[in-house]
């Protein structure tokens, strides 16, 4: 997958403030490790919160309802 412009910059930033702070300075790969950990970590929260908003909203079902969902959409008894 192509990197976007906006992944490029945050990427440099990210960089930058690693390497230009403390007396650790970790490799290029291991800033690209972290700043991936980093944007993972950021994506699993806005994801939670966004699953957080959704049971307050009431926008869930049931896991016997979903499952019965899934039955019914392969065609299987229940």
């Amino acid at each position: 997958m192509p990197a976007s412009l906006e992944e490029l910059e945050s990427f440099s930033r990210f960089a930058t403030q690693k390497l230009s702070h403390g007396d650790e300075r970790p490799s290029l790969e291991e800033c690209l490790r972290q700043w991936r950990a980093e944007c993972e970590r950021d994506e699993l929260v806005v994801s939670i919160e966004a699953s957080l908003e959704d049971v307050e909203q009431g926008r869930v079902q049931s896991v016997e309802d979903a499952f019965a969902d899934v039955r019914r959409q392969l065609g299987w008894r229940q």
